[in-house]
């Protein structure tokens, strides 16, 4: 998979290796471990300050979601997905609005709306991200939909009693 904006910077190649590129897991102890997933930022901003873009890849274990809770940003991202297994399938969620996506789907989210993703049970699904930054506005952290904020909450409360 090739990756690529325009840059008027000029900077030195570089060769992402495993050994530059940790593994967060998210979503882990919270909410039944229903968001639980392993997160690769190979190059942000922290780490690439010259770079136009964000890219990482991301795990995502069957039946959970990711991107959660909702969130935007004013910067426009793009997906591309593979599963596991050739029928394998997922959502993703644009708003309000829900697209069932397949292996080798490829999803556009412009700036903005909220983006959750989930994969079916019984399937898990990578899918690689890119932000493309925008001038005098890089992207540099998510935009919580306050609505979900509650779920942040330490211990927060999910069904019915925990």
């Amino acid at each position: 998979m090739i990756q690529k904006t325009t840059n008027e910077r000029s900077f030195p190649s570089k060769l992402y290796t495993q050994e530059d590129v940790g593994t967060e897991i998210f979503g882990d102890g919270v909410w039944e471990n229903t968001a639980r997933r392993a997160c690769r930022t190979v190059f942000d901003y922290n780490n690439a300050p010259y770079s136009n873009m964000v890219m990482g890849e991301l795990i995502n274990y069957p039946g959970r979601w990711s991107s959660y809770i909702p969130h935007g940003h004013d910067q426009p991202e793009v997906y591309f997905y593979r599963f596991d297994r050739p029928e394998g399938f997922g959502a993703a969620f644009l708003g309000d609005d829900v697209f069932k996506i397949h292996n080798n789907s490829a999803f556009f989210i412009p700036g903005g709306p909220t983006h959750p993703q989930a994969a079916a049970p019984g399937f898990a699904m990578y899918y690689t991200w890119m932000i493309r930054h925008l001038a005098d506005n890089p992207w540099t952290t998510r935009d919580n939909d306050p609505r979900y904020n509650w779920l942040l909450e330490k211990d927060a409360k999910i069904w019915p009693n925990q």
